[in-house]
């Protein structure tokens, strides 16, 4: 199961409930999987700059979640750190229905943060995609975890297709 998020643009709030349908997540990083590692995203006052090259790899993930309508979205970029729900939500665009949430605890290293989420979560079916040296230390002994270049992201070839394969492999439910 998982939160099912619903943007109100009115109010700018992001309201959760539970859905059933909701069987697998992925755990999304922004920078070095959406879009290279560097790209400009805030000021000095860590306010979100507008910038044509952030999230420049976001259709490609689109366009591999699309056969999955049942996977969610749990954001485990450090930009979470930063910005609010609603934010990240708007951030994902047109992947915004499948925001379930945010990787709610902080540990030494993301691939443990994410790990600790799967157990509170009691998550059986994910994948999560980043570029995080933690993650590419992960990938070898679990798969589950695909890492990425921090250059290349989600643009890479490989990366695609061995996200596509896990994606495959998962045990979901159609809806």
């Amino acid at each position: 199961m998982r939160a099912d998020a619903r943007h109100d643009v009115f109010h700018g709030k992001v309201k959760r409930t539970m859905r059933a349908i909701d069987s697998a997540v992925v755990f999304l990083d922004f920078d070095g999987v959406l879009h290279p590692v560097g790209v400009p995203a805030v000021d000095e006052d860590f306010r979100l700059i507008e910038n044509a090259d952030l999230f420049v790899w976001r259709p490609i993930l689109g366009r591999l979640l699309a056969p999955y309508p049942m996977i969610g979205i749990i954001v485990s970029s450090d930009w979470r750190r930063l910005f609010d729900d609603a934010t990240l939500v708007r951030l994902l665009g047109p992947l915004a229905t499948r925001f379930v949430g945010v990787v709610e605890c902080y540990g030494s290293s993301r691939s443990e943060e994410i790990l600790t989420e799967v157990r509170r979560r009691g998550l059986k079916e994910w994948v999560a995609l980043d570029d995080h040296p933690s993650v590419i230390a992960a990938q070898a002994t679990d798969s589950r975890f695909v890492a990425c270049e921090p250059t290349t992201g989600l643009s890479s070839i490989d990366v695609q297709r061995t996200f596509s394969a896990r994606l495959a492999g998962l045990s979901i439910d159609e809806v």
